[in-house]
């Protein structure tokens, strides 16, 4: 939320702020978010993974099972399954983000994918892409917040919609 002497709150998936959180101990440090968003935002980080008590690096996971309901398992190694400390995070997390104005989600993330992470059914990729779990679980809780992919924001249209959307608040 923002008043007139403060600046709209966002949350941001933190790789894409330049932190080395990702699975790989890397980052995805995005040059929209970091020159033209955090001047006009204040910007919250988030990473679920790290927030949930996983290590960084730690063994890649994605989305398993079925498109409504996807288990995170490993990527490598099927018997990695963070499903439950996942879904512990998600009951408690979304909650204190209820001052956000919107979010900016990292593509593709079995965490953070707003609608572009890929599932895997049977050992295959599934056909339709999914939700990564915090971004189902947030979005639920906050059916009107402005949310956005940073793959999005190279969009001029969507940036600018972003922006504006967010700024009215």
């Amino acid at each position: 939320m923002s008043t007139p002497d403060k600046k709209p709150v966002v949350g941001v998936s933190r790789c894409l702020l330049g932190d080395a959180v990702r699975y790989d101990g890397r980052s995805k440090a995005n040059p929209i978010i970091l020159e033209k968003l955090s001047p006009l935002f204040e910007l919250v980080p988030v990473c679920p993974e790290v927030e949930a008590g996983l290590s960084t690096p730690r063994p890649p996971v994605q989305l398993t099972g079925s498109i409504e309901n996807p288990k995170l398992t490993g990527r490598d190694d099927p018997l990695v399954d963070i499903t439950d400390i996942m879904q512990d995070y998600c009951a408690i997390r979304p909650a204190q983000l209820h001052h956000l104005s919107g979010f900016i989600f990292k593509s593709r993330s079995p965490s953070c994918g707003l609608n572009s992470t890929p599932v895997f059914i049977d050992g295959l990729s599934a056909i339709e892409t999914s939700r990564g779990l915090f971004a189902r679980r947030l979005c639920e809780m906050y059916p009107d917040l402005i949310v956005i992919e940073e793959t999005d924001l190279y969009d001029d249209e969507y940036l600018d919609k972003f922006t504006r959307l967010i700024t009215k608040r």
